[in-house]
């Protein structure tokens, strides 16, 4: 895996946590929202086993589009918010995912 890779990797791990972390704090302000915030809780969502999207947002594999978009669609959000969230990550964070996680 190329450098770019790389980067590209960890933005789709942060941007989708950016995204569970959204939807937790919108839970909170919405008694009748029916989507739940956890691992458990998106892979029932999207139609996807919760090792999926564990391993997604842990970063043990690259997902591809179709198990991107069904993890998007199982929070509640679509791919434009994924893309505000991905083109949002700077190289800074970048910089702290990997000090923190390697």
């Amino acid at each position: 895996m190329n450098i770019e890779e790389n980067i590209n990797k960890i933005k789709i791990i942060l941007s989708l946590k950016k995204l569970l972390e959204k939807g937790k704090n919108l839970q909170k302000e919405f008694k009748d929202n029916k989507v739940v915030y956890s691992y458990h809780g998106v892979a029932s969502n999207a139609l996807l086993r919760k090792a999926t999207v564990n391993d997604t947002l842990n970063g043990k594999t690259i997902p591809k589009a179709t198990t991107l978009i069904s993890i998007v669609e199982g929070m509640g959000f679509n791919m434009t918010d994924f893309s505000k969230e991905f083109d949002s990550i700077s190289e800074d964070d970048v910089k702290i995912y990997l000090q923190e996680y390697t």
